[in-house]
C-alpha cells in the first residue's frame, strides 16, 4: 500500500490570476481564517473518528480504507461536471482558471485510481449515504450558487486533510501501514492557502453567513465520510 495513490492529493496547479502562492497570513481578520476557526468542533470530530485514529495507529481495517478510497474517487468523478459548470459560468479569468484546474485534477485523480483498482464503470459503484449526501450538496453549490461559494465548498477538504495529517503524524506508531497517507497529505498546504487567498481576495462578493453555512456543511460531509467508513453513527 505504500505506493497507493493518496486520496485528495491532486497533482494540478491551483494558481489563479491575481492570487499569490503564499496564501493567507493566518490572521483572525481574514474570512478564510474565521471560517476555519468557527468549524473547529467539526475538525476535532474528524480527528477523533475511528477512521483517522486507525490511520494514526496503523490499525485501520484495509477493507475500510479501500472502500472509502474507491468512493472518494467516484465522488471526485461526479464532481467534475460541477466544476465544468463553474468554468462555463465564470466571467473572471481567475475563476475560469481555478475551475479548469479543478476539472483537470479531479479527472486525472479519478482515472488513475480507477485504473489501479480495475474499475471500468464508476457508475456501478454505490456510494454510502454519507458520501452521496456530500456529493449532492457540493454539486448543488457548484451548479446553482455564485461561483465564489463553489470555492468555499471545496476548501474544507483541502484544509482539513492537511491539518489531520499534521496532527496524527508526530504520534504515529512505526512502522505504520498508513505512513504514506500522513506523509503525502501533510507534505504541503499550498493548495489550501491558495484557495484561502482566493476567498480573502473576493470578500466583497461573499456573504459571510452563507459562506459559513456552506463551509460547515462541507466539513460535516468530510466528518461523516470518515465516520461512515469506520462504521460509526453519523452526526446530524
Amino acid at each position: 500500500m505504500s505506493n497507493a495513490l493518496c486520496p485528495r492529493r491532486l497533482t494540478h496547479s491551483l494558481s489563479v490570476v491575481g492570487i499569490a502562492d503564499e496564501g493567507v497570513d493566518g490572521s483572525a481578520q481574514t474570512l478564510s481564517a474565521r471560517l476555519w476557526t468557527e468549524s473547529q468542533d467539526l475538525a476535532a470530530a474528524a480527528l477523533e473518528s475511528d477512521f483517522i485514529q486507525g490511520i494514526k495507529n496503523g490499525s485501520l481495517n484495509p477493507n475500510h480504507y479501500g472502500q472509502y478510497t474507491v468512493q472518494d474517487a467516484v465522488y471526485c468523478h461526479r464532481g467534475v461536471e460541477g466544476w465544468r459548470s463553474i468554468a462555463s459560468r465564470a466571467t473572471q479569468p481567475d475563476f475560469k482558471t481555478f475551475a479548469e484546474a479543478r476539472v483537470k485534477g479531479w479527472v486525472s485523480y479519478s482515472q488513475r485510481l480507477f485504473s489501479e483498482w480495475h474499475i471500468a464503470d464508476p457508475t456501478a459503484i454505490k456510494l454510502s449515504p454519507a458520501i452521496q449526501a456530500y456529493a449532492e450538496f457540493e454539486a448543488n453549490i457548484a451548479q446553482n450558487y455564485d461561483p465564489h461559494y463553489a470555492v468555499v465548498v471545496m476548501l474544507p477538504c483541502d484544509r482539513l486533510w492537511y491539518w489531520l495529517a499534521t496532527q496524527i503524524e508526530p504520534d504515529a506508531t512505526e512502522p505504520n501501514l498508513y505512513a504514506f497517507w500522513m506523509k503525502e497529505n501533510g507534505s504541503s498546504d499550498a493548495g489550501a492557502k491558495r484557495l484561502e487567498r482566493f476567498i480573502d481576495a473576493h470578500t466583497d462578493s461573499i456573504d459571510e453567513s452563507i459562506a459559513l453555512e456552506i463551509y460547515r456543511t462541507a466539513m460535516l460531509g468530510e466528518v461523516n465520510g470518515f465516520r461512515s467508513a469506520g462504521k460509526q453513527t453519523l452526526i446530524d
